[in-house]
């Protein structure tokens, strides 16, 4: 070693070009930010990489690499050279050095990806990415069915209200925080729940879905935790993998979140504060990353009022309020979810395609279903069965399906309470009680329409109060 003190200043002209040179090779894909983690700049290449169409100045850059070095480097002032890094699907080689001023104050902090093919580094990286594909070519199949099966693109409708919610979903889908739906049984809260999971940076992870209320209760931290082997008598030798080991790296979707007993409630507890669990009759600790979606058509604020359910986990599962409308709610929607279901259903039992006549249609508006959008599926389910071979669904099918009379009036049906029947003769005019009844329905729902089901706005159009509004819909089941 005979620069032992002192490098020649040949050698180090040398070690500056060949920096300089990968620097220039890296430079394509280079991002900085400041103290708060905002990016201040992007290139062009490492932009495009991201798929953004717009400079994200200002914003965190956790928004778009959640999994960033940057953050760290930035409060730590400790660099990071040549690690792994997990972005838009595949992994890229980084660095990151902190950036200070001239009293040596950190002031932000500079990374750069290793992409290009002809660097050593970014052979590196292909070839990394080439075992990992092969790795998950041999695991797809297994956890195939634990992908998300719904985007929101299934989600159907055209009301003021669906759209405001799939935006909120677009939103929250980004951010790595509990989300809580509610609403009432058949909203198609796992449809949602479905579309949450695609959104998010886990969408290539599994999608785990538990029934709350469907396990036994002996049987939930099992089904929940996982049970160590030979954990009691009986137990399988291998052990038994839980929902939150299956749903690693995932989301696990809690369905019924209401009926969970207060001693699985404390479990649950510690996942989400600490991402932590042990399997039944373990005293392993294992890691718990995974994202929770809960739903509940119970009211959980209620519950924890009465010592139902534990307010601390009500709050940790509550970090982002959903509430899914009822199919009432957003009836203009109706058609559209219709054929949707339609398509689906005639596809399932393979039986040509099924229509419903206007009137047909007409009669579902004016329907309340009570069972929601799993009502109706299994209305149109039926209806396609009776329908046998022919194509067309009539307004006689679905009157009689969905248990309401109606006078066969050419102007407009009357929609009379669900099943009654009345035996008028041939008179083809109604009583004139059950005539008011239908045309303050119709006055409700028109007004809720038009202020887009905002209960006040449509109380103010009608020129009473909201008590006897909500008094009205209560007793007209609007």
């Amino acid at each position: 070693m005979a620069y032992l003190n002192s490098p020649p200043e040949g050698v180090k002209e040398s070690a500056l070009q060949m920096l300089a040179e990968s620097f220039g090779t890296f430079y394509e894909y280079a991002i900085a930010v400041d103290t708060r983690h905002r990016i201040t700049w992007i290139s062009e290449g490492y932009r495009e990489f991201l798929g953004l169409n717009y400079e994200p100045l200002g914003e965190p850059i956790k928004r778009h690499i959640p999994n960033s070095f940057m953050p760290r480097v930035v409060d730590t002032g400790k660099p990071v050279f040549l690690d792994l890094l997990y972005v838009q699907e595949q992994w890229v080689i980084v660095s990151a050095l902190p950036l200070q001023n001239e009293v040596e104050e950190i002031v932000g902090g500079f990374g750069f990806v290793a992409m290009a093919d002809n660097t050593s580094l970014g052979k590196l990286a292909n070839k990394y990415n080439k075992l990992q594909k092969e790795l998950d070519s041999i695991t797809s199949q297994l956890d195939l069915e634990r992908r998300s099966k719904y985007r929101l693109s299934h989600i159907v409708g055209r009301s003021r209200g669906l759209q405001a919610l799939k935006q909120k979903l677009r939103q929250v889908a980004r951010f790595d925080i509990s989300v809580l739906l509610t609403g009432e049984t058949g909203t198609g809260k796992e449809l949602f729940a479905h579309a949450i999971h695609h959104l998010s940076n886990r969408s290539n992870k599994p999608f785990v879905s538990l029934n709350v209320s469907a396990v036994p209760e002996n049987l939930i931290e099992a089904e929940f935790f996982g049970v160590a082997p030979g954990a009691y008598t009986g137990a399988s030798k291998e052990g038994r993998q839980g929902k939150l080991s299956l749903a690693r790296g995932g989301t696990l979707f809690l369905d019924e979140i209401g009926d969970m007993q207060q001693s699985v409630q404390s479990k649950l507890l510690r996942v989400l504060q600490d991402q932590e669990f042990e399997a039944v009759g373990s005293n392993r600790v294992q890691k718990a990353d995974v994202r929770i979606v809960a739903a509940t058509s119970r009211d959980l604020q209620e519950m924890v009022r009465e010592g139902k359910f534990r307010a601390d986990l009500f709050y940790r599962l509550n970090g982002m309020p959903i509430h899914l409308p009822a199919l009432r709610e957003r009836i203009e929607d109706i058609d559209l979810i219709t054929e949707r279901l339609l398509d689906e259903i005639t596809g399932k039992l393979n039986l040509q395609i099924c229509f419903l006549t206007p009137d047909a249609l007409r009669i579902l508006r004016m329907h309340s279903w009570p069972g929601n959008i799993r009502e109706l599926r299994n209305t149109l389910e039926r209806a396609i069965i009776l329908s046998e071979n022919n194509p067309e669904i009539d307004s006689d099918l679905i009157r009689e399906l969905i248990g309401v009379d109606l006078q066969k009036s050419p102007s407009e049906p009357k929609l009379e309470v669900s099943g009654q029947q009345h035996d008028l003769g041939k008179s083809s005019v109604a009583p004139l009680k059950e005539q008011m009844v239908t045309a303050e329905r119709v006055i409700l729902r028109d007004a809720l329409a038009e202020a887009n089901n905002n209960r006040k706005r449509a109380a103010e159009i009608l020129g009473i109060s909201r008590a006897s509004l909500y008094e009205k819909m209560r007793r007209l089941n609007v």
